[in-house]
């Protein structure tokens, strides 16, 4: 079955709020009653902080409240951000604050293989941590999809003290820690990692994982890991990377499905207020000849969606079975399918997770789109306004079966022989075999539909 896996090799170099004045005007018992606000105010700054937004205080405590489902929320503690290292990190830190982000993640530390800790673009960094005053800041480490045997296995300590190192140098107030395609035994490091780290960090500072998702079906040996993760005082969330379960050289499909969305929330519903949802900005645009080949994707961000509109022939449909914007149209002679970055499938999954109970969403990369809508996007009562107009359809399906039957051999399977049997006995290697046949996520094979690419 396909996996999601991060998109941030797609988008570095080639990967990868504000604090609002307000007015009092007092006089007499209002006065009083004013200064003894302002005291209790005053106390919840010691062991918070007070982000404004909208004109109305909101406390953020520093740990996560203890809610569990079933305590649907009313709005969102946490609305976070990336920003990256290759862009303008003052600019678009800026941006964040003035739109209202409470929390910004500078993509600024990278571990190399033998787990020595880099700060990328230093000053760009300063620069946004100056930018960003007033918001919550974090240095995110992240391996960009390189090994972590070393760092997460015979040099743990040494990758521990470079660690405290780097982020001692960052000038962030926290640490997260983004370390991606971890297998069982670097998911067992990672959490002597976290026991280890955390009693040597500052006095205030908090650590956080952003991690590939895992539930029943995605990666389910590392459930106890995580569960072990989610239980430790020592983190403060767990960032849930919910995306790129279609990527650059897959075949064309949703970006992040409603219901694996669901799935995973579900999964760790008890944890819910440990949780924060990564949603992205960006979307991909697949060439699609009428073949079986898997030419490689285009990125297309959340600003980019009015210009692909002026392509021929575009037509963007909401899909309902995944809740997220497509579109097709034709250039070069080639029929293009895109999954489209959009403000109501923000939306729809901002008020999932506010029903299961989870605080917070975090957004790859602010980069990636104008800001100022992206907060307003993620509360109930939003209607987010699209650059495109779009029909209604019922699934991405509807659009990828025509096209597998007519480039594919379909038979019913017997049940007699796995998926990558059947590959093997027709000469498709099993990674393009999975490709073409995602709807299959059972062993059992009988009576299901089979698409041998050929």
């Amino acid at each position: 079955m396909l996996l999601p896996i991060s998109m941030r090799g797609s988008m570095r170099r080639g990967r990868k709020s504000g604090g609002r004045g307000f007015e009092l005007r007092l006089n007499g018992w209002t006065a009083r009653v004013a200064a003894i606000s302002f005291i209790v105010l005053m106390v919840g700054a010691l062991i918070g902080c007070v982000v404004y937004s909208g004109g109305d205080p909101v406390f953020y405590p520093d740990q996560p409240p203890d809610r569990t489902r079933p305590q649907p929320l009313d709005r969102l503690d946490r609305i976070e951000g990336w920003v990256p290292s290759w862009g303008d990190e003052a600019k678009i830190a800026g941006e964040a604050r003035s739109a209202g982000f409470t929390d910004l993640l500078f993509f600024n530390g990278s571990v190399a293989g033998d787990g020595v800790v880099s700060i990328e673009d230093p000053a760009g960094l300063a620069a946004g941590l100056k930018a960003a005053a007033g918001v919550r800041s974090w240095l995110t480490v992240t391996n960009h999809g390189g090994s972590l045997e070393t760092p997460l296995g015979s040099g743990i300590g040494a990758h521990v003290e470079s660690l405290l190192e780097a982020f001692a140098r960052s000038g962030c107030d926290h640490l997260d820690l983004d370390y991606e395609s971890l297998n069982r035994t670097q998911a067992e490091g990672l959490a002597t990692l976290v026991e280890r780290l955390t009693d040597r960090l500052p006095a205030g500072s908090r650590l956080s994982l952003t991690l590939q998702p895992v539930d029943s079906r995605l990666r389910p040996d590392q459930r106890s890991i995580y569960r072990r993760l989610l239980e430790s005082p020592q983190v403060y969330t767990i960032r849930m990377m919910m995306y790129d379960y279609h990527w650059r050289g897959s075949l064309p499909g949703a970006l992040y499905p409603m219901a694996a969305f669901q799935r995973l929330i579900e999964e760790w519903a008890e944890f819910a207020h440990k949780l924060t949802l990564c949603l992205p900005l960006y979307g991909y645009d697949w060439p699609r000849p009428e073949d079986t080949s898997l030419p490689r994707a285009e990125v297309v961000t959340l600003r980019d969606v009015a210009k692909l509109s002026s392509q021929p022939g575009f037509d963007a449909v909401w899909m309902r079975e995944q809740s997220e914007l497509a579109a097709r149209y034709r250039a070069g002679g080639v029929t293009h399918y895109a999954a489209l970055p959009s403000l109501r499938a923000i939306n729809a999954r901002a008020v999932a997770g506010l029903d299961w109970g989870v605080p917070a969403v975090s957004f790859w990369h602010l980069g990636c789109a104008s800001l100022s809508a992206i907060p307003s996007a993620c509360a109930r009562e939003a209607e987010p306004s699209e650059a495109v107009g779009y029909d209604s359809g019922a699934g991405w399906a509807d659009w990828m079966d025509p096209y597998k039957r007519r480039v594919c051999e379909v038979i019913t399977a017997d049940g007699s022989r796995s998926l990558e049997q059947i590959a093997e006995a027709n000469g498709v290697t099993r990674a393009t075999m999975y490709r073409f046949n995602e709807q299959i996520v059972s062993d059992d094979l009988a009576g299901c539909t089979v698409y041998i690419p050929k």
